[in-house]
């Protein structure tokens, strides 16, 4: 598959090589998608010849340990500039949501990899809607 017939890309932050491994088995039954992993434990500056975080459809960040935080991966990986740019999709144990339920989903760990195709599905579906058609019916005033 080459760069051009790639729909949508995702980028996964991940702290457990097996979680990595199942997100990436999963989300493969995903039609045009190409999944990179960074480190979560990345140096601060990013790795020479990686796609800019910018290119990237998604973020995912992912911990098995409820000792990591997810916004520490994500400055560790020098991605925290891209939040609210980018959507991200936190996986994780700890109980934590955001005001801004437009660019940043949740889902619990433990999950279902059912679950993680459909809400990965919605938010690269979401994103690729005109800005008109995200709006909420109530906020349009018809």
């Amino acid at each position: 598959m080459t760069k051009d017939s790639i729909s949508n890309s995702v980028l996964v932050l991940c702290d457990y090589d097996a979680l990595y491994a199942a997100i990436e088995l999963k989300l493969s039954t995903l039609t045009e998608l190409q999944v990179t992993r960074t480190k979560s434990t990345a140096p601060t500056e990013r790795p020479k010849g990686s796609l800019p975080a910018e290119d990237f459809d998604l973020i995912i960040v992912a911990t098995a340990s409820p000792k990591n935080d997810p916004l520490s991966m994500l400055s560790k990986a020098s991605l925290l500039d891209r939040v609210g740019k980018s959507p991200l999709l936190i996986i994780s144990e700890q109980p934590t949501r955001s005001e801004s339920a437009e660019e940043i989903s949740y889902l619990n760990f433990p999950f279902d990899m059912d679950e993680l195709t459909r809400v990965v599905g919605q938010i690269l579906g979401r994103r690729h809607k005109p800005a008109q058609q995200r709006i909420p019916a109530e906020l349009k005033g018809d």
